[in-house]
């Protein structure tokens, strides 16, 4: 068995799945740059389908079903569209670092009193 290759991050993107006889409205809730995980929708393992985004289509093939979700994976990784700017963006910001204990001591901090 071949080991993942990438990380998964955790977005929130709703897209809507197309094959030739059906399309649903879904939600990828994790996402690389070789496939996502899609909730809310269902197509047949070994499905073609069409991700739709913000007009722009993303072509891959459903790894595993359930009932509510679905594997897929792209033929070709992401490297441009609204869907890898999606993906950098998630990225960056599980990347970005805490702010510092002054600085959040500064504004006051949930449910703090600051002396002034």
């Amino acid at each position: 068995m071949q080991a993942r290759g990438r990380k998964r991050i955790a977005v929130e993107i709703a897209v809507t799945v197309t094959t030739v006889l059906d399309s649903q409205q879904g939600t990828i809730v994790d996402l690389t740059e070789d496939g996502a995980l899609i909730t809310g929708a269902s197509m047949a393992q070994g499905s073609q389908i069409v991700i739709d985004l913000d007009g722009d289509s993303i072509f891959g093939r459903v790894m595993w079903s359930e009932v509510d979700r679905m594997g897929v994976r792209f033929p070709f990784p992401l490297g441009e569209g609204p869907l890898h700017a999606a993906l950098e963006m998630a990225r960056a910001a599980v990347n970005m670092p805490p702010l510092p204990r002054q600085a959040a001591a500064a504004r006051g901090g949930f449910g703090r009193r600051v002396a002034r």
